[in-house]
């Protein structure tokens, strides 16, 4: 069965944060008493949170405490300050603080949209009490922000299209579930092509009757059609202690669909409390071993 593969974003930024010392003898500037460094990552667990980490490192002379973080994002709203407790050690030693990145505020239908020049506002407390008040710019462009910002305003233009939900279930004796995928228009008039589905990393969905030989595209919503819905069957893959313990996202469905003949756009199928509940026993069959495929 096809699978993503899901790697890492890093934005590397060699942004060293200075702040004004005062001035000595025969007005010779002390040294800065904080310097930082600040790369901007997402891991996995990143990615189901909707957040980034603001990966800080300290390059000055002493310690500091990092007690307040901020990234100040004008293309993402839902955007505030964090107040943490992060000691940042001298010697450039990586300290991360998670913060949620917002929802990308979007204009129109593009698809491909361009961040707002961003920053990072921090408040580091130095060892002698001071608080300093540092920003930071991110690179302009920024290319983790506008493929964060692309995720967003995509989704947001193919949910004003089409939605794509699964429908009703029926559990069955071998552990498996029957149930369908539902495209259905709400905008586009156009042709809407469902290219793929997949299933998630401890979940198979596959189409009915001929599963994994079903041929692409696997629907295709014509003019003046406002839905269309395709047999599915649903059952467990890799269900593990390890996979189990160690899985990021268990409910995550992506899919694939054209517009007109266009290119394939990303999606994800729908999930709500019902899909929690109904696949609950399908991968606690697979996982005590119960599923027969």
């Amino acid at each position: 069965m096809k699978r993503l593969a899901l790697v890492p974003v890093v934005a590397l930024l060699a942004l060293v944060a200075l702040v004004a010392g005062c001035s000595g003898p025969a007005g010779k500037a002390q040294e800065s008493p904080v310097k930082l460094r600040v790369e901007l990552t997402q891991g996995r667990v990143d990615e189901v949170r909707h957040t980034v980490q603001i990966s800080m490192h300290n390059d000055g002379p002493a310690k500091v405490t990092v007690e307040r973080v901020e990234l100040q994002a004008p293309s993402f709203k839902g955007v505030g300050p964090v107040t943490v407790d992060a000691p940042l050690p001298v010697g450039g030693l990586r300290v991360d603080v998670p913060v949620s990145y917002g929802t990308g505020v979007c204009q129109g239908d593009e698809l491909k949209p361009r961040s707002a020049a961003s920053h990072v506002a921090f408040g580091v407390r130095t060892e002698d009490g001071k608080l300093h008040d540092l920003r930071l710019p991110l690179p302009d462009p920024d290319p983790m922000l506008d493929k964060l910002l692309g995720i967003d305003c995509q989704q947001a233009y193919l949910d004003r299209q089409v939605t794509l939900t699964f429908g009703p279930w029926t559990h069955l004796p071998s552990g498996w579930l029957n149930g369908t995928v539902l495209l259905k228009r709400v905008g586009f008039a156009g042709t809407v092509t469902l290219q793929e589905f997949v299933g998630s990393i401890l979940l198979e969905v596959l189409p009915l009757p001929a599963r994994e030989q079903t041929p692409k595209p696997y629907a295709v919503l014509q003019p003046g059609q406002n839905e269309v819905s395709i047999p599915i069957v649903v059952d467990g893959e890799r269900c593990t202690p390890h996979a189990l313990a160690e899985i990021k996202k268990p409910y995550v469905f992506p899919a694939w669909l054209s517009l007109d003949g266009g290119p394939p756009l990303y999606t994800e199928l729908k999930i709500t409390d019902a899909e929690r509940d109904a696949f609950k026993p399908v991968i606690d069959a697979c996982a005590a071993g119960h599923t027969q495929m």
